[in-house]
């Protein structure tokens, strides 16, 4: 009886142990996976010129293209065709289709399909710096064994062209694509095609179709607000003369 006893406390024991282990164990895991991540996204520091042309041509490429990475995704803004009700002080609303940006001001639809014009067109330039960069590392590498004591503090400058070459990849191609739909979409809104911005917000938040945000976005202004809020972009827009594009169809 005694042994029985003993066993079924022994048991009642592990019974607590083993699961607070199995806790830790998952915790541990949890926190791996959470520092990986956190991972920090890389940061491009030109170094020194090397002296040796191969190579220096290499970090100059890695240089020219972080720049042009920074550049290209950092400036844009982001903006969207709205439906604007306009309130007056009866409270009648007036419906206005206008280019907005993501604090709904009204905002130059000359100077915002120019914008994505010059974000269009610059990104083919940028996947051919891309590519020019992947074939300049095979000469870096060999040049690598040409720099002596350097190259321990060197070689690991041979990770940055694929690094950067992935990170512009990405991020260029969602900017590129953001930028071709807003285009189409402020096309679309010079010839009065109220239909085709609806359709083109629905596919460009397809994710949001379920929660019903998929259609264009209405915002409401007093009309007082609105009036000079217009004639500003009114003016920005007679200012801003832009050409009309063919907008590419491709990806990239």
């Amino acid at each position: 009886m005694k042994k029985l006893l003993t066993f079924i406390a022994l048991s009642m024991c592990l019974g607590l142990i083993m699961p607070a282990q199995a806790n830790t164990l998952t915790d541990k895991k949890e926190k791996m996976e959470k520092k990986k991540k956190e991972k920090k996204p890389y940061v491009w520091e030109m170094p020194a010129l090397t002296g040796n042309k191969d190579f220096d041509d290499y970090l100059k490429l890695c240089d020219d293209l972080n720049n042009k990475i920074v550049s290209y995704s950092e400036n844009i803004v982001f903006y969207e065709v709205a439906e604007v009700h306009v309130i007056d002080e009866s409270g009648e609303k007036d419906i206005q289709y206008h280019v907005v940006d993501s604090a709904g001001n009204l905002r130059s639809s000359n100077k915002a399909y120019q914008q994505n014009i010059d974000l269009i067109t610059a990104y083919p330039l940028i996947a051919l710096d891309m590519t020019n960069l992947g074939l300049a590392s095979t000469s870096a590498s060999l040049a690598l064994t040409d720099l002596g004591l350097n190259a321990l503090s060197y070689g690991k400058y041979l990770k940055a062209g694929p690094i950067l070459i992935g990170r512009g990849g990405k991020e260029m191609k969602e900017i590129y694509k953001r930028a071709r739909n807003q285009a189409k979409q402020i096309k679309a809104l010079k010839e009065g095609k109220i239909d085709d911005i609806k359709a083109l917000n629905a596919e460009i938040n397809a994710s949001d179709v379920e929660a019903g945000t998929a259609s264009i976005r209405v915002i409401e202004k007093q009309k007082t607000n609105y009036d000079t809020e217009l004639e500003k972009v009114t003016q920005e827009d007679n200012e801003t003369p832009v050409e009309e594009m063919e907008i590419p169809e491709e990806e990239f």
